[in-house]
């Protein structure tokens, strides 16, 4: 049976104990997740027990020690808080371990948010059951809403909990994965309460350049990864520089005095011309377009075109305050805190970048 860190514990009895200290429907979504996730811990093994046991293929055997290997990189060299994160696996049996789901109004470019104790405001939810979550996504539809659910293969739960490797995750390639670990682990060490956007975007960063350093310290394989990453961040370049002409039309159209029902029944034309241009623009200079085919086909669903952003805001401006750390990723880390203390990280980050390089600071950050 899985041993609970005093602090696991803590949060699990927490969890327990929410029905009697929130209101009805966030309590008992918390209760409720609360037990999933016990459930799950309890069904987790030590890697290395994993390991020992030597009943792996070669592949998922050479995974699991891969991410080892970036848990301790990560550690070691990024300063990132890993904790219990990535010490032990949950065989998922081919599933999900869970669904997320987001929401916007069909009329405004503006994510429907949850709030929480500790976490504040997020932009998204989480379930352990796809029903659950089903049934959560039909009662926002019914509300109006915009909805996109989607599984999960990882997620953190900020160091509180010893989140594991799922078995899902031994899908990915070997750049992929690495990405992903660190991408969570940085989770665990920066955090900004509500503010769902810079969280995420800051991890997509900090996961792209974790995995590009593992990788250049590993010789003629690390190279052929490195290639590989580098031809998949330039796609996806292209398509967030498509994306964000996407967002800018639709937030201009949306601005729009027609009342919302027009707004709603005339939006199809603006998801069309992106998708032509996708088409016309976009695919033909990508290097691996069939990972792009929701893109392509571009859903009219304003939650989907959120969900795209949350990961991909402003890394231009995440890659300027690497580098005015001299691409010294303790003092990045350390920016990217004090930034998160603020109410706007984005707006506080792009300060203290100006500040760095002498440029007049703006009040203004893109929403």
């Amino acid at each position: 049976m899985i041993e609970v860190s005093r602090r696991s514990a803590f949060a699990l009895l927490a969890a327990a104990l929410l029905p009697v200290q929130l209101g009805c429907d966030t309590a008992l979504y918390l209760y409720r997740q609360g037990l999933g996730q016990f459930d799950m811990l309890l069904r987790t093994r030590p890697i290395e027990d994993v390991l020992s046991e030597g009943a792996l293929e070669a592949e998922p055997l050479g995974k699991l020690k891969l991410v080892i290997d970036a848990r301790r990189f990560a550690r070691q060299e990024l300063g990132l808080r890993v904790g219990g994160s990535f010490g032990r696996f949950n065989n998922t049996a081919g599933k999900p371990i869970g669904w997320n789901l987001s929401a916007a109004p069909r009329d405004a470019l503006r994510a429907r948010q949850w709030r929480f104790p500790i976490i504040g405001a997020i932009d998204y939810i989480g379930y352990f059951s796809k029903a659950d979550g089903q049934a959560a996504e039909a009662r926002l539809q019914a509300e109006g809403y915009d909805t996109w659910l989607r599984p999960v293969s990882a997620y953190s739960t900020l160091g509180w909990l010893p989140d594991p490797l799922h078995s899902t995750m031994l899908r990915y390639d070997d750049g992929t994965l690495v990405d992903t670990v660190i991408h969570e682990l940085a989770h665990n060490t920066v955090y900004a309460n509500g503010q769902s956007d810079f969280n995420e975007s800051l991890a997509t960063f900090i996961g792209r350049e974790g995995a590009r350093r593992f990788f250049e310290a590993r010789g003629d394989y690390g190279r052929e990864v490195l290639e590989q990453l580098r031809r998949r961040r330039d796609d996806d370049e292209r398509v967030n520089a498509w994306m964000e002409g996407v967002v800018k039309e639709l937030r201009a159209y949306y601005k729009t005095k027609e009342p919302a029902e027009e707004k709603i029944a005339g939006r199809e034309s603006v998801f069309e011309a992106a998708r032509r241009r996708f088409a016309d623009e976009v695919r033909p200079q990508l290097n691996e377009p069939g990972r792009y085919r929701t893109y392509a086909e571009l859903p009219t669903n304003n939650a989907f075109i959120l969900l795209n952003q949350r990961y991909n805001r402003d890394l231009s401006l995440f890659a300027s305050a690497y580098e005015c750390c001299g691409r010294d990723i303790g003092r990045f880390i350390e920016m990217l805190r004090a930034a998160a203390r603020q109410r706007d990280g984005f707006a506080a980050l792009r300060r203290r970048v100006n500040e760095a390089t002498s440029q007049p600071a703006t009040s203004e950050t893109r929403q």
